[in-house]
C-alpha cells in the first residue's frame, strides 16, 4: 500500500493549483479574484523554488499596436515551423499587458512606462517574493514543501483533486477540489541546470495517468551553454562570445544571425573542449557594468571562480533545459487552457508552448509571457468550472490515478531502484548525439532501453520515508517524459523547429501539425491540426522609409 493512503492532511477547495512558479501563482491569484477558494501546493517553498526564482526573465509587455505586436509574433514564427497560433499570441499579449505591471503595484514600485520599449521585469526572487505576499493577501492557502504525486478522478472521469506528501510534516495530504491547474513546470531530466532540480515532470505523468494528452514533446531537446564550472544558463550573453578550441584556435560558425548555434556548439563539444570569452563589442567598461547588472547571478559564477569573462577564456558545456525552455507539455484543448480531461487545466512550462512558440524555444520573454497569460487564463477557467459545480464537488466519489513509482503493478515484487532509473534515462536522453542529432536508428535503440526501464519501474517503490517515495515518483516521471519525447520524435519524420532528424533533414509542409502523444505501458501518437493557416509575414519597410 502506498504511504499516500495513510491518514494525513485532508482539505477541500474550489481550485487546487499544483506548482510554485509564476504561472502557478498567477493561476491561483486569478482564481481567487473570481471568488474561488484556492489552495496552491508547491514542491518546494513557494517563491524560492524553480527556474524563475533562481534567475530572472522579462516579459513581452506590448501595447495593442499591430506593428509592435507583429514583431513579437513573427520573431520566431518561421524558426518554430509555423506552428504558433497568432490568435493565442494576441490573447496572452493582452493578458500580459494588463497583468505584468501589477507586480510593481503590489511591490510598491513605480510602474514602468508601457510604450512598446523593452520591458524589463524585476529579478526572479523579488518577483516571487511579491507574488507570495499577494497570494496570502487574496486568501490563497499555501502548502509549502508539499509535492503533488497523483491526481484524483471521479466516477465520470473528471479530475477531483490531488494527493501528495508534506516533507516537513512527514504526512500525506489530500485536497479535493472542483478543478485542478497543473503549473508544476517542465522537465529538465535532472541535468543540473540552475533552478531546475524541481522540474522532473510529475505534472506530465499525473496528467497522462488521468487521461490527458501531451503535445510538442518532440521539441524538448533544448540545450543551453553554461560555464563548465557552474550551472547557470544565459543564452543572451553568448552573442558577445568568441569561441576557441583547447589550443586557442578560434572556432568560426558557432553563431548564426547573431545568436549561438546549439547544434554547431554540440558538434565541436563532441570533438573536444570548447572555450569562450565575451569580447565582441564589450570593451567599454560601462557596457560591461551594464551586463553585470542585468544578470547578476550569471556573473556571480565567474566572480566566485576569479574569472573575468570579458578578458579570460573559460570552458563551456551544453546543459539540457528540456521542456523548461523547450516546448512540449500538456496539450491545451480549449480556450480556457483546459485539457482533454474535465476539470483539469494546465499553464506555464507544464503546458505545451506550441501555441505561442511553435516548435522552437521562445526564449525568456515569450516564455514568461506564456506563463503570465496561460496562468491567468487557466486560473480563471478553473474557477468558473469549479464554482459551477457548487456543492456537487464535495459529494463526488473519487479514486487515485497514480501508478508507477507509487504502487507496484499487480504481481510485481521487484523493488524499484530509483537512482538506476534516473541514470538509465539520462544515459539515453542527455547525450548530444542521441537527443540533438536524431535518427530512426538511435531513437529506436534508446526507446528499446527506455521501455525496458519502464517495465522495471513497475516494481515496489521504496517508501520507508517520504524522501524515498518522492524520489521514486520523480525517477518514473523523468523516464516517462523521455519515452514520450522520443516516441513523438520518431513519428515526426522531418526537421522542424528544435526537432532535428539527420535522416529527414528537411521540413515537410505536409507535417505542419501538432503531435498529440500519450499512453503509459503502450505509447501512442496522432496528428492534431494547427488552428490557423500559415500567416504571411508583413513586408518590412525599406531602409529610409518611415511608416
Amino acid at each position: 500500500m502506498s504511504k499516500l493512503n495513510e491518514p494525513g492532511l485532508q482539505l477541500h477547495s474550489d481550485v487546487l493549483v499544483i506548482g510554485g512558479g509564476p504561472a502557478a501563482a498567477w493561476a491561483a491569484i486569478a482564481a481567487a479574484e473570481r471568488g474561488a477558494r484556492v489552495i496552491i501546493a508547491d514542491k518546494g517553498y513557494l517563491g524560492t523554488s524553480g527556474a524563475f526564482a533562481a534567475s530572472t526573465s522579462g516579459a513581452k509587455v506590448i501595447p495593442p499596436l499591430k506593428e509592435l505586436r507583429d514583431r513579437v509574433k513573427f520573431e520566431r514564427y518561421a524558426l518554430g515551423g509555423h506552428l504558433s497560433v497568432h490568435a493565442w499570441w494576441d490573447r496572452i499579449l493582452d493578458v500580459t499587458f494588463e497583468k505584468a505591471p501589477k507586480i510593481y503595484e503590489w511591490g510598491g514600485y513605480e510602474a514602468p512606462v508601457l510604450d512598446g520599449t523593452p520591458f524589463r521585469g524585476l529579478q526572479g526572487p523579488e518577483t516571487m517574493r511579491i507574488m507570495r505576499r499577494q497570494l496570502k493577501k487574496v486568501g490563497v492557502q499555501i502548502l509549502d514543501q508539499s509535492p503533488a504525486l497523483e491526481l484524483l478522478v471521479d466516477e465520470e472521469g473528471a479530475v477531483a483533486g490531488a494527493r501528495g506528501f508534506q516533507r516537513h510534516a512527514r504526512r500525506s495530504w489530500t485536497v479535493t477540489a472542483g478543478a485542478v491547474v497543473i503549473a508544476s513546470g517542465g522537465c529538465a531530466w535532472l541535468s543540473k541546470a540552475l533552478g531546475c532540480n524541481t522540474n522532473t515532470g510529475e505534472g506530465l505523468l499525473m496528467a497522462v495517468e488521468a487521461g490527458a494528452e501531451l503535445s510538442g514533446m518532440e521539441f524538448s531537446a533544448h540545450y543551453a551553454p553554461a560555464p563548465k564550472h557552474a550551472s547557470v544558463t544565459k543564452n543572451a550573453y553568448y552573442r558577445y562570445a568568441s569561441f576557441a578550441d583547447k589550443d586557442g584556435n578560434i572556432l568560426e560558425g558557432l553563431t548564426k544571425n547573431g545568436h549561438r548555434s546549439t547544434s554547431a556548439i554540440a558538434k565541436e563539444l563532441m570533438k573536444g573542449p570548447v572555450f569562450v570569452r565575451f569580447d565582441r563589442g564589450t570593451s567599454d567598461p560601462e557596457y560591461q557594468k551594464m551586463l553585470r547588472m542585468v544578470q547578476p547571478n550569471f556573473m556571480a559564477a565567474f566572480d566566485r571562480a576569479n574569472i573575468n569573462p570579458f578578458t579570460d577564456w573559460f570552458e563551456i558545456t551544453l546543459v539540457l533545459e528540456g521542456t523548461v525552455r523547450g516546448v512540449g507539455g500538456i496539450r491545451i484543448a480549449d480556450d480556457d487552457c483546459g485539457t482533454t480531461v474535465r476539470g483539469l487545466y494546465a499553464a506555464g512550462d507544464a503546458a505545451t508552448r506550441e501555441l505561442n512558440c511553435g516548435g522552437f524555444t521562445g526564449g525568456a520573454g515569450p516564455n514568461m509571457t506564456w506563463a503570465i497569460g496561460s496562468g491567468n487564463i487557466a486560473g480563471a477557467g478553473a474557477a468558473v468550472h469549479a464554482l459551477a459545480l457548487g456543492s456537487k464537488a464535495l459529494n463526488r466519489v473519487y479514486h487515485a490515478t497514480g501508478k508507477a513509482g507509487l504502487v507496484p503493478a499487480e504481481g510485481n515484487t521487484t523493488p524499484i531502484d530509483a537512482a538506476a532509473i534516473v541514470k538509465g534515462t539520462q544515459d539515453e536522453f542527455l547525450p548530444f548525439e542521441r537527443n540533438i542529432f536524431r535518427t530512426e536508428e538511435t531513437l529506436l535503440e534508446s526507446l528499446a532501453k527506455l521501455n525496458q526501464l519502464w517495465k522495471e519501474a513497475q516494481g515496489i517503490p521504496a517508501q520507508e520515508n517520504p524522501h524515498q517515495l518522492i524520489r521514486s515518483r520523480e525517477a518514473v516521471a523523468i523516464l516517462a517524459a523521455a519515452r514520450w519525447a522520443y516516441f513523438a520524435g520518431l513519428e515526426r519524420k522531418e526537421t522542424r523547429g528544435m526537432h532535428k532528424r539527420l535522416d529527414y533533414p528537411k521540413l515537410d509542409p505536409a507535417q505542419r501539425h501538432y503531435l498529440a502523444v500519450g499512453g503509459l505501458d503502450t505509447l501512442w501518437t496522432r496528428p492534431v491540426p494547427v488552428a490557423e493557416e500559415v500567416v504571411p509575414e508583413p513586408a518590412r519597410p525599406e531602409a529610409g522609409v518611415h511608416v
